[in-house]
């Protein structure tokens, strides 16, 4: 059970590691959906 945690924990921050890495390069729309609602969120 442990090794299932550790392993699905090792894929999202991996996942969360390439969304952030494409909101730099050519995801820039992709990092837009995802940051444009935050900004809206906050008020900022």
């Amino acid at each position: 059970m442990d090794t299932l945690l550790i392993i699905v924990h090792v894929v999202v921050c991996l996942f969360l590691i390439g969304v952030v890495l494409l909101q730099h390069g050519k995801g820039a729309d992709i990092g837009a959906a995802f940051g444009g609602s935050s900004q809206s969120l906050f008020g900022t």
